[in-house]
Formats: C-alpha cells, sequence, structure tokens
C-alpha cells in the first residue's frame, strides 16, 4: 500500500463524524432514530430521552452538519405548525457498526474496550480458528488486513483504517473499541489471547493487534 498524504481537514466529514460521535446524548439520538420505522421529531425524542427539547435540537443540527441524519418535513396537524421529523442517514458498514457499538456502550454504562469485547463475543467463529475469524472480521469492517505468524505470537496488521480521521483524533473510543471487539473474539472462540494493539499512523495503516497462542 502506497504512503497517502497525511492531511486531516478540520471541515471533513469524518472529522464531523467524529466530533458528532463523542457526545453520548447524541450517540442515542442517532441509535433511536435508526430503530425507529418513521422519522421522529425533536419533541419525541426530547421526551423519550428525557431531555430538553433545545438540546435534542442542537444534537441533531450537530449530526445533521455531520450527515449523520436528516430532516423531513411532516404533514401539518390541524391548524399547527408545520413539523419537521428525523432520519439516520444510511451509513456504510464501519461507520453504522461503529455507533451501534458506541450507542450499546451508552445503554449499558461500558467503556468502549467492553463494547468492543461484547460486540465480539457475538461474532460466530470460522472452522478455521480464531485468527481466521479476526481476519474475517477485520476485513468485512474494511480494515484490509494481513497475518504475520511468530509462531506463538500472531500479529493481525491493519493495512488502512476506514476511520482514519476519527481514530487520528479519538483513538481512546476507536482503537479500544476494536481491541475490544479482537479480544471478544479470542475468549469466544478459545486457543488464542489478546496482547493489545500497536498503533501506527491511522492515515498510513500498520495498526497491529498482537495475540498470544495458549494452551488448550
Amino acid at each position: 500500500m502506497g504512503n497517502r498524504p497525511h492531511h486531516v481537514d478540520s471541515e471533513g466529514g469524518a472529522l464531523r463524524r467524529a466530533k458528532a460521535l463523542s457526545a453520548p446524548s447524541r450517540v442515542e439520538i442517532l441509535a433511536r432514530l435508526r430503530d425507529a420505522p418513521a422519522p421522529l421529531t425533536a419533541g419525541v425524542l426530547a421526551e423519550a430521552m428525557g431531555l430538553h427539547h433545545t438540546a435534542v435540537r442542537q444534537h441533531l443540527a450537530v449530526l445533521a452538519d455531520a450527515e449523520l441524519v436528516q430532516s423531513h418535513a411532516l404533514p401539518v396537524r390541524g391548524r399547527g405548525r408545520p413539523r419537521t421529523g428525523y432520519t439516520a442517514v444510511a451509513e456504510g458498514v464501519p461507520y453504522r457498526e461503529l455507533a451501534g457499538v458506541l450507542a450499546d456502550a451508552v445503554g449499558a454504562g461500558l467503556t468502549a474496550r467492553a463494547a468492543g469485547r461484547l460486540a465480539g463475543l457475538r461474532v460466530q467463529p470460522s472452522a478455521d480458528g480464531p485468527i481466521a475469524t479476526l481476519h474475517a472480521e477485520a476485513g468485512r469492517l474494511g480494515f484490509e488486513p494481513s497475518v504475520r505468524d511468530h509462531g506463538e505470537l500472531q500479529e493481525i496488521v491493519l493495512q488502512s483504517c476506514p476511520f482514519a480521521d476519527l481514530a487520528a483524533v479519538q483513538p481512546e473510543t476507536v482503537c479500544e473499541v476494536h481491541v475490544g471487539l479482537a479480544q471478544g473474539i479470542a475468549e469466544r472462540a478459545g486457543g488464542i489471547e489478546v496482547e493489545g494493539i500497536r498503533l501506527a499512523d491511522p492515515h498510513r495503516g500498520g495498526c497491529r493487534i498482537v495475540m498470544r497462542r495458549t494452551a488448550t
């Protein structure tokens, strides 16, 4: 993989998504909108979450600016004022699943790593073992992984990061989620344990998840 220019546009979409996903209330709003069968108004969200409607509107404005939600004009009821409903914008698999894991963390009061571990425990193990399972999951999420076999030690090298801009400003969120994911996969499959992650510049790729074989 060739080196990519390390350029971060503070107004770029990825960084706006990073800021939008940094607040638990916005993560919860996004999760509720994703689960809703129809657009939800700020008032409905405020009542469901126990927040003031002004605060919810502010959160929705941030999510809309990050292109994570979109507004819709709803039919007027009687002589009332025009209403605005909101829906979640369809995202690619990586951001959609990251938002889901973060929503789980917020709802259960978990750390990012603990929420990632729970997500990993739900991944069906491959018949080819835990390394193959983790390799396949990392590939599905867009990390372009490769495996380095050092005997007792194994490494999954993440050649690309679909969350590069987000990971650059919030590694404690993104990287911790994916370490937890690896730990959950290893725990369910058995035979291996995750020692940690060796970070690299997310814009260039090369982060390594380090694992050690265990007695079975």
